[in-house]
């Protein structure tokens, strides 16, 4: 059979793929693509088929022969035979590496979706912690009013107090003038009745002394009148 060579889409995802750098290890092989090809016990078509290869079957290379013409490779279940080897290739075929750029994508669309499920989470988290800053703030703000209402509260007994003792020394003084002024006027009353007693005294003096006196004039009158 002559060798089948790879058309030009094939050519364009093995140089993607050497551009991407995935390259197989050197003893790795792969069937060509749009092949079906026999695992034979010998080289040549005359040996026992042990089992038939489709495209892109991963093969270990084992040895060649002499002329490159065959090469002994085992299969991923153990399974080791001869084909020829103008059907291997040393890169994966397009369609292994479209499977594989598919299952890639997958992989990645299906981290996508768990990176964005992850992200939103973080979102509605963190949309509920600003909630719980902003209740903070303002149970903070609520304290500190709470604070100052009470330091307001603390200063009005030191204000009272101070009144009181304010209170206190004005009553202290109006007591005192009290008792002074009840002190003046007891000794002004005991002046007044001092001298409305004199008065009186002095009245009474006077009385005696007129009483005295008159009849004696009244009589040194007559007397005189008569002589």
């Amino acid at each position: 059979m002559k060798p089948v060579y790879a058309n030009r889409k094939i050519v364009a995802a093995l140089a993607l793929c050497a551009s991407l750098g995935v390259l197989a290890a050197d003893n790795t092989r792969y069937v060509s693509d749009h092949l079906i090809i026999t695992l034979r016990s010998g080289q040549g078509d005359q040996f026992r088929i042990l089992e038939s290869l489709p495209s892109g079957t991963r093969l270990e290379l084992l040895e060649e022969s002499e002329d490159s013409e065959f090469a002994r490779v085992r299969t991923a279940d153990g399974t080791e035979g001869w084909v020829r080897s103008w059907y291997l290739t040393d890169t994966p075929t397009a369609e292994l590496l479209l499977d594989e750029a598919q299952s890639k994508a997958e992989r990645l669309a299906a981290e996508n979706r768990t990176l964005a499920a992850a992200n939103q989470d973080l979102k509605q988290r963190r949309s509920a912690l600003t909630q719980e800053l902003q209740a903070l703030k303002g149970k903070h703000e609520a304290v500190l009013a709470e604070n100052e209402t009470l330091k307001d509260v603390a200063a009005r007994p030191m204000e009272l107090e101070s009144e009181n003792q304010r209170l206190r020394v004005a009553l202290a003084q109006l007591r005192a003038e009290n008792t002074r002024l009840a002190s003046d006027n007891t000794r002004l009353r005991n002046s007044s009745v001092q001298k409305w007693f004199m008065a009186g005294a002095g009245v009474l003096v006077v009385g005696i002394i007129l009483g005295l006196v008159v009849p004696r004039l009244r009589r040194r009158g007559s007397s005189n009148w008569w002589t």
